[in-house]
């Protein structure tokens, strides 16, 4: 039975999402669906490997993926702690990473961090900084969306499973 996943690709804004449905096709993933217009592909497959799912799609399109399940993001949602940027890291980061984030005092509000996900109002900043934080460079790798963004993609994904009968 196939499983349901989204791909976040990073760094993809303002363009056309039908070469990026097609080249998921052509890597056999099936059901494949675009929401917006900056890399959110809802797609299937009946492997679960959610990182072999990255590595084939970051290497198709040459921009990082970042692959979530439909339970993982229906989670993200549930979490969201106020209207916010929600930035998905590619990883946890480590034990130092964190500690040293959460030692940081941000303008109001402050983000939160919940394992691979940070929860921010943008631009973050800290105090005394014209500057916007730089989540990457203290945490890792990871792409935004919008929290409403990330809402509808999950509306999507339900509205695909109720259809099809995907497991999540």
């Amino acid at each position: 039975m196939p499983h349901q996943y989204v791909a976040l690709l990073r760094a993809i804004a303002h363009v056309g999402m039908q070469p990026f449905r097609e080249g998921m096709e052509e890597l056999g993933y099936t059901d494949v669906e675009s929401y917006g217009m900056s890399g959110n592909l809802l797609f299937n497959a009946t492997h679960s490997e959610i990182s072999e799912h990255e590595r084939r799609i970051t290497a198709k399109f040459g921009t990082p993926a970042i692959v979530r399940t439909r339970a993982e993001l229906a989670r993200v949602v549930a979490q969201i702690p106020f209207e916010c940027d929600v930035l998905f890291l590619a990883q946890a980061p480590t034990a130092a990473r964190r500690r040293a984030f959460l030692g940081l005092a941000f303008e109001a509000p402050q983000p939160v961090l919940r394992g691979k996900t940070v929860f921010f109002v943008h631009p973050a900043r800290l105090p005394g900084k014209r500057s916007p934080f730089n989540f990457e460079e203290a945490l890792g790798m990871g792409t935004a969306r919008s929290a409403r963004v990330v809402r509808q993609i999950l509306v999507r994904m339900s509205e695909v499973d109720s259809r099809s009968g995907w497991r999540t």
